[in-house]
């Protein structure tokens, strides 16, 4: 990046633990020095007992804002002191801008994930949706899913209950139990989502076993830039497969605009981060 940072160079970053294997500096460092705003973008490792504080530097040092992601979305918005209609329904926040020491919370998360699958010319209208995971970025993909009128939405997690706290908010919405899931399941599921954590650690699993599933199915990995049990499953099986990347680019854009005033041209964007993708 060929930028000259200054005294009132304007910071802004990503929230969330681990980090170390975001895109989103490199994609966010791009469109300032494209747009030319003066601003910078970081990446910060904050551990769930610092999310307060480290909420609290945003107004401390002035940080214009930042994206929110694993562990922190849900549990951030507590801390926030404004936080919009779409993100309170969803219950999660992956974007904060500081405005006059007052921090607004949003969600763009459900925007790129529908987006994305608009670009990618996935049509789930009338479909069958798996999806794994009931934290924030599952949320906002649920209610993207519900947005999108899909037929029917199973829900699973590895804490039964927290999936079914988020059903209550959605008639489409069934959960099954992870351990519990028939091996001829995906048989009638025309796209599983990943929206769970499995796939940040080298070590995780493919979290249920399957030996059938439906031909035209679709896998979508929301976690990009790791080699994960779900696109492992779909390789080996042949399985249409999309990871986050582009949802990434997607609600990264609309962040954007919320801090700077700009809507970037993410056209040459993908093929960047594809760059810097392991």
């Amino acid at each position: 990046m060929n930028k000259e940072i200054t005294s009132s160079t304007k910071l802004t970053g990503i929230f969330g633990s681990p980090v170390s294997h975001s895109l989103s500096p490199v994609m966010h460092n791009n469109w300032f020095q494209k747009n030319n705003p003066d601003y910078v973008y970081l990446a910060f490792d904050v551990s769930p007992k610092d999310l307060q504080s480290a909420v609290q530097s945003l107004k401390v040092l002035n940080i214009a804002g930042v994206n929110v992601t694993v562990p922190h979305k849900v549990n951030i918005m507590k801390y926030l002191d404004f936080i919009d209609k779409d993100a309170q329904k969803i219950g999660s926040v992956n974007t904060i801008v500081n405005k006059n020491g007052k921090l607004y919370g949003s969600n763009t998360d459900w925007q790129g994930f529908a987006e994305d699958l608009k670009q990618k010319k996935v049509d789930l209208k009338n479909k069958n949706i798996f999806v794994v995971g009931a934290g924030g970025a599952a949320k906002a993909v649920l209610y993207a899913l519900d947005m999108l009128k899909v037929k029917k939405i199973f829900l699973t997690s590895r804490t039964l209950k927290n999936a079914e706290e988020i059903s209550k908010k959605y008639k489409r919405i069934s959960c099954i139990d992870i351990n519990k899931i028939p091996q001829d399941f995906l048989c009638g599921v025309d796209c599983l989502i990943n929206c769970s954590t499995c796939g940040m650690k080298k070590e995780d699993k493919f979290p249920f076993e399957i030996k059938k599933f439906n031909k035209n199915i679709i896998f979508y990995d929301i976690i990009y830039n790791k080699n994960t049990p779900f696109k492992k499953f779909a390789l080996k099986n042949k399985i249409k497969f999309f990871s986050g990347e582009g949802m990434l680019v997607c609600q990264g854009a609309v962040s954007f605009e919320k801090w700077t005033g700009i809507f970037p041209d993410t056209k040459n964007t993908f093929s960047l981060i594809k760059k810097f993708m392991r």
